[in-house]
């Protein structure tokens, strides 16, 4: 699967769980590669990004270790998203 689509099912695979499973949005309006994780854009709060990330982990076979957690909150989801990808993603 190219990049440009793999980072589309990725990002539908955030919003998705972020607002369907894990009730932190209640809507996508607003929401683009620029909004922040965390306060602002997605919501998340530590145990929260903890929670995508296994989530993350699980669906697209990818690694991200505990010591790599905490600096994900500080990236927007569009940096997000490039990053799982990055780290070996697989449809």
């Amino acid at each position: 699967m190219d990049t440009p689509t793999l980072q589309g099912e990725i990002r539908e695979f955030v919003l998705a769980t972020v607002i369907d499973e894990m009730s932190l949005l209640t809507s996508r309006d607003g929401i683009t590669d620029e909004s922040p994780v965390t306060v602002e854009g997605l919501e998340l709060d530590s145990l929260s990004l903890i929670e995508l990330t296994l989530r993350l982990e699980s669906r697209f076979g990818v690694e991200i270790p505990d010591a790599d957690i905490e600096p994900l909150a500080s990236l927007n989801l569009g940096q997000l998203v490039a990053e799982i990808a990055r780290r070996g993603a697989k449809a």
